[in-house]
């Protein structure tokens, strides 16, 4: 539709990654979220967008996820060592990058992108 933008354009423009995500109830890796995110050819795994978007889908409404990654699913790591060590770094690529991401949708359509 002409009101909906393009998120691999967006990602494209302002030159972010883009990936399918998947969810799971633990911040661990387990066998079943390496079963899911092979599945569906998942990148990240993550606890709150993948359901939000889920929801959306079911209800034919859009959706964009602006996420930063915080742990490395096959890191050697302990993930709960990894992501403390990497959440201030992960917050403020996300502070750099919402302004962005706005800056590029506010008041434009699919056709402005």
């Amino acid at each position: 539709s002409e009101t909906m933008i393009n998120p691999s354009q967006l990602a494209k423009t302002l030159d972010f990654k883009t990936g399918v995500v998947s969810t799971g109830n633990s911040l661990d890796k387990t066998d079943e979220c390496d079963k899911r995110m092979l599945e569906n050819d998942a990148s990240v795994k993550d606890m709150e967008a993948a359901a939000i978007a889920w929801s959306c889908a079911l209800l034919k409404k859009p959706f964009l996820g602006v996420k930063v990654v915080t742990d490395i699913v096959d890191g050697d790591i302990p993930t709960q060592d990894e992501f403390m060590a990497n959440l201030a770094t992960a917050a403020k690529s996300l502070q750099e990058a919402l302004p962005r991401v706005l800056d590029a949708i506010v008041g434009k359509t699919y056709s402005d992108l």
